[in-house]
């Protein structure tokens, strides 16, 4: 059970991480660039591991349309996806997207519930619900503490 919180609160860290990054490079560097360089450091880091596996692997064995859907996921996942989310961190603080990456295990929990037949406990269902009123609270308007200060600000400007 330690290792599992451990691991967890890792993934967090590196979502954190990629989110606060990630919003730093929107400001010197385009989207598309950014997608293209993780995409370069991801394949970088998996090339030695795919081609020790592909010595063994039977790639005629696999149809055509696997093989067309294993390139549209690949750019779904890899590309699109990265693409899409720098785009967008670029327009918002670093704060309100890092709130977004809420949403990552719920649709990968959604997914599986709806595709693969998964069953989802009462807890899940609560801990589904919390992370999603986190989310709504953190994205009201006038929530966030730039907002708040410029209201305090704007009403020193008002009072003699």
């Amino acid at each position: 059970m330690l290792w599992g919180n451990l691991l967890v609160f890792a993934a967090v860290l590196c979502e954190a991480s990629y989110a606060v990054i990630g919003k730093k490079l929107t400001g010197a560097v385009s989207p598309k660039r950014i997608s293209a360089l993780i995409n370069l450091f991801g394949f970088l880091l998996m090339t030695p591991l795919g081609l020790y596996t592909a010595l063994h692997f039977d790639f005629v064995a696999v149809q055509a349309t696997s093989w067309l859907l294993l390139v549209f996921y690949a750019l779904a996942a890899s590309v699109w996806s990265v693409w899409l989310w720098m785009t967008g961190a670029k327009q918002v603080p670093a704060s309100h997207a890092g709130v977004f990456t809420v949403l990552l295990p719920i649709s990968a929990a959604l997914v599986g519930v709806l595709v693969l037949g998964e069953g989802l406990s009462a807890m899940q269902v609560l801990a589904f619900a919390i992370a999603m009123l986190g989310v709504l609270l953190a994205t009201l308007p006038g929530r966030s503490p730039i907002s708040q200060l410029n209201a305090i600000e704007a009403a020193d400007r008002v009072q003699p």
